[in-house]
């Protein structure tokens, strides 16, 4: 089956209108999260493709090394990759789909886990900007004090 051929059938399965494969590409929007569909001929395999964030300024790589390790053996990913656009800078996580092996009931079923899987991580990158910003507070509460002590505003 061809990319184009394996999107109609997945389309008419779901009943999802204006899922068109036929210039090589295609966009899928699930629970909110933009899949990027890519045919991609030298694999013979469909892409699939969620961005799930921008880097946090001051993370020290932290995120990065948690991609790394959970890229390890595909075990925290269930068999999809995480990885940063070199164009955008963002995190995503791509899936690989080879056509002689796809149909519709197993390109559903690996789009669901990669849906599941974005989500997951984008709940991870969130929890992980939220501590970055609450460090940032306590960081920026302890400099005006020590700021203020240090100007003669406050005498202890």
């Amino acid at each position: 089956m061809e990319f184009n051929e394996l999107l109609a059938a997945f389309a008419a399965e779901y009943g999802i209108k204006g899922l068109d494969g036929a210039d090589g590409a295609a966009t899928l929007e699930v629970d909110g999260l933009r899949l990027e569909l890519l045919d991609d001929p030298p694999t013979r395999s469909v892409l699939a493709c969620a961005e799930i964030g921008l880097p946090p300024p001051d993370a020290d790589g932290a995120f990065g090394e948690m991609m790394l390790q959970g890229n390890f053996l595909l075990r925290a990913t269930q068999g999809a990759t995480l990885c940063q656009n070199p164009e955008t800078g963002a995190y995503a996580i791509v899936r690989s789909f080879p056509l002689a092996l796809a149909d519709v009931a197993s390109l559903g079923a690996g789009l669901e886990s990669l849906v599941n899987q974005a989500e997951n991580w984008r709940n991870i990158l969130s929890g992980i900007r939220e501590a970055e910003t609450a460090r940032a507070a306590a960081s920026d509460t302890d400099d005006s004090h020590h700021d203020m002590l240090s100007s003669g505003f406050v005498h202890v």
